[in-house]
């Protein structure tokens, strides 16, 4: 593993101070470190700059500095390539993120040396066809979910699963989720957890006005339909929370696994259940940015940054 790349959240300063020291201290190791164009003009080291198609072939490793979001959109951006993919949490619940910034060192010092693990992430597809035509497809990596606007009134969405008619849900929306994302917006609409190994499909129904909606989990090979009714146009689709397309009454949404695996990496003696405890059920949030203590595991003297 000799070229590792950073992908930063280029909206928060903190990510920015630490990727400074964490290119020093790579290339101390003799690692060579690449950044996107735009990311080595924030930091200014052009030296270090690739476009983003060159990024994502070279790098072996990408060292994502930022929050879940930032995470996402880097699994969207280079799970195609099969880059793996490893989290450093500046956000505040790092769910996905392998280390927090005061363990960086010994954590990486762990990557170099080989002991991790790499969990193959399912992904989705979400696709619009409007009539006989494909008007837009989007990656997700947590969820696809269709809406209605914050005005407009509910909407109807039939359901078909490979092709089979399912249920209709009225409500407010429906959510199409990985195991990865059932920790996220599935899970507070009532959606169950399911464990990343799983590799399994859930579709959770938004504020569904019926006494008998719940989730279904449904095996990764199948297809999921959905035909939007409404007497209204104030609908969205929208993948991982990040990326949005504009629906109309009688769009066909259709939802199936992605042809690639996104890979998180995950240290030696880290496990789903450690990470659901700690992050849920222990309430250990990392807090407001403002809040946290943004001082490096780089041994500089224990001065941090």
């Amino acid at each position: 593993m000799q070229c590792i790349g950073l992908y930063i959240n280029r909206q928060k300063e903190a990510a920015k101070k630490v990727a400074r020291d964490l290119i020093a201290w790579l290339q101390e190791q003799g690692k060579k470190v690449y950044l996107l164009q735009g990311q080595a003009r924030d930091l200014e080291l052009p030296g270090q700059s690739l476009h983003k198609d060159a990024f994502a072939r070279q790098i072996e490793l990408a060292i994502v500095l930022g929050g879940d979001g930032t995470l996402l959109a880097a699994a969207r951006y280079l799970s195609p390539a099969g880059v793996p993919i490893m989290g450093i949490n500046m956000g505040r619940l790092g769910f996905l993120t392998t280390a927090e910034p005061a363990n960086i060192t010994s954590a990486l010092t762990q990557v170099l040396v080989g002991e991790y693990w790499l969990d193959d992430r399912l992904m989705l597809e979400g696709s619009v066809f409007r009539g006989d035509k494909k008007v837009y497809s989007y990656l997700a990596l947590n969820e696809v979910v269709v809406t209605k606007g914050a005005f407009a009134r509910l909407i109807h969405l039939q359901i078909f699963i490979n092709g089979e008619y399912y249920a209709t849900y009225p409500g407010d929306g429906l959510i199409v989720a990985t195991p990865t994302g059932s920790t996220a917006y599935s899970l507070s609409a009532g959606g169950p957890i399911l464990n990343p190994q799983l590799q399994n499909i859930i579709i959770t129904p938004i504020c569904p006005h019926t006494l008998s909606a719940r989730s279904l989990v449904i095996p990764e090979e199948e297809r999921v339909e959905i035909i939007v009714q409404a007497d209204h146009n104030k609908i969205m689709m929208n993948c991982d929370g990040q990326q949005g397309f504009p629906l109309e009454v009688g769009d066909k949404i259709t939802v199936s696994r992605a042809p690639f695996r996104a890979k998180l990496l995950r240290l030696s003696g880290q496990s789903f259940y450690q990470i659901l405890r700690t992050r849920f059920q222990e309430g250990k949030f990392s807090g407001a940015e403002e809040e946290r203590d943004w001082g490096l595991g780089f041994d500089k003297g224990g001065e941090g940054m």
